[in-house]
């Protein structure tokens, strides 16, 4: 049996991800903060439904 060689560590780009994540959230004030997340969660809410759409599937709207 061949042994692969990990090339992406997953744990460890959670980790920066996180890190880097929380430096910038934590000098942000608690409305920059707030505005910062809702524009997040629209940008992926938008990447979900477009991805969606291409793969046909159904919205939770159009049920």
């Amino acid at each position: 049996m061949e042994t692969k060689t990990k090339t992406f560590d997953a744990v460890a780009e959670s980790r920066k991800w996180r890190e880097a994540t929380s430096c910038k959230l934590n000098a942000m004030s608690r409305e920059e903060r707030l505005e910062y997340l809702r524009q997040v969660r629209e940008r992926y809410a938008a990447q979900y439904a477009a991805h969606h759409a291409e793969s046909g599937h159904a919205t939770a709207s159009s049920s």
